[in-house]
């Protein structure tokens, strides 16, 4: 009975690594580079953000007082500022929102205004529906290949539902190998490095698996949450306890709830808000403001904080006269063990609780974790062409070998072929133009590179390539930084960048240095033989 039931496991396992492993993969590998993306990633892709991010508190109160006195009454009823942390946009961001229209919309309306954060110059203004501004806000490399990460760029609700369900799939995959590897402790330090490829290949496939199938598991489950929560979750909860009311339930789980206005004069005291919250929480980024009927006797401000000595983001409630009212999660003021559960979902997910340290292993693990269903795929096809009668020809093989090496290793060309074009653009480009480019560039490199897959060439050789070509890339950005001078890493006024900078030339050079080891067993040309 036992030895049938891990039948049934081993089959479970291999068959959902085999289905989903090129998507796994996918969503794997964009995971890795996603946990970066914001805020290390994104203060390197904007120059506004390289030398300082701090804006007093004092000019961020007179600002708001000063544009609020131009715009309609109405628009200061709800108004939203949006530091340059890195985390939100590259630019101080004043949005003056009416939530009841205006008299030439019907629906949410905002009049914004935009500053770069050093001199505080006036750069973008924008009036219009809310949602289209949000929508068309400026994009950077890493932010478009952590957006990729969220949905595939396929939208809501289909982009979601299918990384949602990718994240149970890893689940399941973590689970079912944990029980079919019963010799846990012998196969976590078996690695025979001196034999043939394919058994190094299911050495390393054991090996990676059970050191991060705690990772895994955790990815896979949060994955799965964050995917399938406003899809499915969200109504279901709403059907269950609201009768299908989802606007209700969201009212209810609202930590920012509509204030009275009494139309009593009396001025939002911002700048000291803002200073008490960086005296109580000297650690933390202030991510953004929200003020609910500015200089009213009833107004309300909240500032929204991640990192710090709190795990997950911190919501501040203040009085608009200063008068420090409470700290709260993202939720509210709600208690329980499942909401405390919520509120991990997102940090665990992406590391992003304990520094830097912590977000570069969560890159490590994720890179293992993306190189897990492969490795179970070429496993799978191996012992499909062994024995007297193998299932799978040596070109069957060799055109499975190109797929995946077209496939996956087109994402990482795409991905890594972004950074220095946005050097390039950060150069040549300004502001939300460069957003036009990211998706061309990312999605006809891969496909131009999935494409070269149908050729019969020597699947080693394109493997080589490919290593080659996403070297080049990534030891491209530090020359062009240099050459046309976007960036601060000659006078290294920005350490961060010059870190970002180094890192991708060293990993760069490695991927050649690989390249350049696998030996040449054929010459990159097109066969004769059929494929």
């Amino acid at each position: 009975m036992k030895s049938i039931t891990l039948k049934k496991l081993f089959l479970l396992h291999s068959w959902v690594g085999i289905i989903t492993a090129v998507l796994l993969f996918i969503v794997a590998f964009s995971g890795a580079l996603a946990v970066l993306s914001r805020p290390e990633l994104k203060i390197w892709a904007n120059p506004e953000l390289q030398s300082s991010q701090y804006v007093a508190s004092a000019q961020i109160n007179r600002l708001v007082n000063e544009y609020h006195k131009k715009v309609p009454s109405k628009f200061g009823e709800n108004i939203h500022v949006f530091l340059p942390s890195g985390h939100n946009f590259h630019l101080l961001t004043l949005v003056f929102e009416s939530h009841h229209g205006d008299e030439n919309y019907d629906q949410e309306v905002a009049r914004v205004f935009q500053f770069h954060p050093d001199t505080l110059a006036l750069e973008n203004t924008y009036y219009g529906p809310s949602k289209e501004f949000y929508a068309n806000k400026k994009t950077d490399a890493p932010t478009y290949i952590g957006e990729f990460h969220a949905d595939l760029h396929l939208g809501r609700p289909i982009g979601l539902i299918l990384t949602g369900f990718l994240g149970l799939t890893l689940l399941v995959s973590a689970v079912t190998g944990l029980f079919i590897h019963r010799k846990l402790i012998k196969e976590l330090f078996t690695f025979r490095r001196d034999k043939e490829l394919d058994i190094a290949v299911s050495d390393a496939h054991k090996v990676i698996g059970i050191w991060g199938s705690v990772f895994n598991i955790v990815i896979g489950f949060t994955g799965s949450f964050l995917g399938l929560a406003t899809i499915i979750l969200l109504p279901a909860a709403a059907f269950v306890s609201f009768g299908g009311d989802q606007d209700k339930l969201i009212e209810t789980f609202t930590a920012i709830p509509e204030p009275v206005v009494s139309h009593i004069k009396q001025p939002t005291k911002i700048d000291t808000i803002l200073e008490h919250a960086h005296s109580r929480y000297p650690e933390a980024i202030i991510r953004d403001v929200t003020i609910m009927a500015h200089n009213d006797a009833n107004a309300q401000v909240y500032l929204r904080l991640l990192g710090g000595e709190a795990v997950a983001s911190q919501l501040l409630h203040y009085q608009g006269n200063g008068e420090f009212v409470q700290s709260m999660s993202s939720f509210g003021d709600i208690s329980g063990v499942s909401i405390k559960v919520i509120e991990l979902m997102f940090p665990l997910h992406f590391g992003n609780f304990a520094g830097v340290f912590v977000k570069l292993l969560w890159v490590l693990l994720g890179l293992s974790t993306a190189l897990l269903p492969i490795s179970g795929m070429m496993m799978w096809l191996t012992k499909r062409t062994r024995g007297s009668s193998p299932s799978l020809s040596m070109q069957a093989y060799a055109r499975w070998n190109r797929f995946i090496i077209g496939s996956c290793g087109g994402l990482v060309l795409a991905s890594f072929v972004l950074f220095p074009v946005q050097v390039l653009l950060n150069y040549s480009v300004v502001g939300v133009a460069q957003n036009s480019f990211f998706g061309p560039v990312f999605f006809y490199t891969w496909l131009a590179w999935l494409l070269l897959s149908v050729l019969p060439i020597g699947y080693k050789n394109y493997f080589k390539l490919t290593l080659l070509l996403c070297g080049a890339s990534l030891a491209l950005v530090l020359p062009l930084n240099i050459l046309l001078g976007v960036s601060n890493v000659i006078n290294l006024n920005s350490s961060l960048v010059a870190v970002v900078d180094i890192s991708f030339m060293v990993v760069g050079i490695v991927c050649m240095f690989v390249a350049l080891k696998i030996k040449n067993t054929q010459k990159l040309k097109i066969e004769v033989q059929p494929a």
